[in-house]
């Protein structure tokens, strides 16, 4: 360990007993002088270095049996990743589509039980809501030209009053806590080639979840009260922690650590992130032309690209990447 000292040669410091001392051949960087007494080239290759033509020990040449003991480096499976390769866009693209059809049936099933808990636990939360809109079709058959004045005045005078601003923001909560269960089996999809419902309900770290759902809805509620900038300030600060959930979960973080972790990750690849926000929004803006019903698969197919671009961003292995090799 360095104390502060200053390194000695070949990053060593004198003052460290357990360092090892420099042989007399390695004080020199280019080796020994040549016979005319200069320094060789700075091109040729160093000693261990192999040489073209030249055969290299325990490493059969071209034609010859290899050596008892040899093993050769294993190859990378056809259509895997290599380990030193980037993470990219199309990659992740890819395996989210494959991981949401490999468990379809789970993904949609899930999809309709979220919608209808969510619809209740809003409507629960939100009397007014309901009371209102069960008026509305006495009010589209009134003679009355100002029927429909007076339904919006009640309708926004009862959805901006302080108990209703609080359950709604409540209702807020829950939903986000209700969606991290779609964030949890598609980190699962990355260890798995078929998911069950299990896995939606394989929670931990409750206090970073409830906690980390209180905080977004309070920035987001904080941010649309800002008028005309408000909207794409809560679009810019949803980029910068669209990773927080996954780092809540899979890396048990804290809300706060997570939405600092959340916030370096997207500025360290922020070109790459943004072009995937991009790709889900286009999908999200083409599902409205199917009156939402391809919500249900664009849904799960967001939060498993998500979860395999956080897993490769990370420097993490997705396993599900191939179907097992057959024997």
């Amino acid at each position: 360990m360095n104390n502060g000292g200053t390194p000695g040669q070949g990053g060593q410091n004198p003052q460290d007993p357990y360092a090892r001392r420099p042989g007399p051949d390695e004080r020199n960087p280019y080796g020994p002088p040549d016979a005319g007494g200069g320094q060789p080239s700075e091109d040729a290759p160093g000693p261990g270095v192999p040489q073209p033509g030249v055969p290299q020990p325990g490493i059969p040449r071209y034609g010859q049996y290899a050596p008892p003991g040899y093993q050769a480096p294993a190859p990378v499976p056809t259509g895997q990743p290599a380990p030193w390769a980037p993470p990219s866009i199309g990659e992740s693209h890819r395996f989210a589509w494959q991981a949401f059809g490999r468990s379809a049936g789970v993904w949609i099933a899930m999809g309709l039980l979220f919608l209808v808990a969510g619809g209740a636990v809003f409507l629960v939360m939100n009397p007014w809501f309901g009371q209102a809109f069960g008026d509305l079709p006495d009010v589209m058959s009134s003679s009355d030209p100002d029927a429909v004045d007076r339904w919006t005045a009640r309708f926004t005078a009862a959805s901006t009053e302080p108990v209703a601003l609080a359950l709604t923001a409540l209702a807020g909560v829950i939903l986000q806590v209700m969606g991290m269960t779609f964030y949890a089996a598609a980190l699962a999809s990355t260890r798995r080639r078929r998911i069950g419902f299990a896995d939606f309900f394989a929670l931990r770290n409750w206090g970073g979840i409830l906690l980390l759902a209180v905080l977004t809805s309070l920035i987001d509620g904080v941010l649309g009260m800002i008028p005309v900038l408000g909207g794409f300030l809560q679009i810019a600060v949803g980029v910068l922690l669209v990773a927080a959930p996954y780092f809540v979960l899979a890396g048990n973080m804290s809300a706060l650590d997570a939405i600092t972790a959340s916030f370096r990750l997207v500025t360290a690849h922020l070109g790459l992130v943004v072009l995937a926000y991009l790709i889900v929004v286009a999908y999200m803006f083409a599902s409205a032309c199917t009156c939402g019903l391809a919500f249900f698969v664009i849904g799960p197919f967001s939060v498993i690209f998500g979860a395999h671009l956080f897993r490769r961003l990370q420097g993490e292995p997705v396993e599900a990447a191939q179907p097992p090799m057959a024997a």
